[in-house]
């Protein structure tokens, strides 16, 4: 009988890892986009003031989340500056006085918490980076009063909230003489555990199949 028990013991944690890995399996990258161009006004806020994404049918906390900008193009880079404030109401700057006064074309950058470094101030070229602020406590954005401060640093302040909901992308020209846009818009490439509610019958089938490995190894064991 004893060794019964340790043998179904050894079953019940062999169950526990397939659940495990079925769970982590679960885990992917989905990518939203509003493709729509971004005027940014000279000495002033972008127009559409702020682009909106909004996001429905993620059941589970963000894991990570990384935000693109398309189609960059500006005379005087380091005049922008960049928010972006999720459905909790979490803000992060994405970019501010970065990149330079060498104007830019059909740059592309994608903010990432993982990537190497940040936006060099003095240049700025399409890659993935670090959100970067050289002004902080510096710079605000204008109303309305979603995009106020105080802001985070890292795009980690979203992990562990819900992606449901409206994402606001502020962008603002902090000087004057100088104006550009951004040509594709912007997108959120979210990872969470899952995208929406698994179907029932995935549970019936994963719920079927253990029973019979279970009913199996019993036969076995006696």
């Amino acid at each position: 009988m004893k060794k019964y028990n340790v043998k179904f013991s050894k079953f019940l944690l062999a169950v526990a890892f397939v659940f495990i890995a079925i769970h982590q399996a679960a885990a992917s990258t989905f990518t939203f986009t509003n493709p729509a161009p971004i005027t940014i006004n000279d000495f002033g806020p972008a127009s559409p003031y702020p682009a909106t994404i909004t996001i429905s049918g993620l059941i589970a906390a963000i894991l990570d989340i990384n935000v693109v900008l398309n189609g960059l193009r500006h005379t005087f880079p380091t005049d922008i500056g960049v928010l972006l404030v999720g459905p909790g109401g979490q803000k992060v700057v994405l970019m501010d006085g970065v990149g330079g006064i060498n104007p830019i074309t059909n740059v592309n950058l994608t903010f990432d918490d993982e990537a190497a470094s940040g936006i060099s101030t003095s240049a700025i070229s399409s890659g993935s980076f670090k959100p970067t602020n050289a002004f902080p406590g510096a710079d605000s954005f204008d109303p309305p009063a979603l995009a106020a401060g105080p802001y985070a640093s890292l795009l980690s302040v979203f992990d562990n909230t819900l992606a449901n909901g409206t994402w606001s992308l502020f962008v603002r020209d902090f000087s004057a003489g100088n104006g550009g846009s951004l040509g594709g818009g912007f997108g959120l490439q979210v990872t969470t555990p899952e995208l929406t509610t698994p179907e029932p019958s995935t549970f019936m089938l994963y719920g079927l199949g253990l029973i019979v490995l279970a009913s199996l190894l019993r036969r076995r064991l006696r």
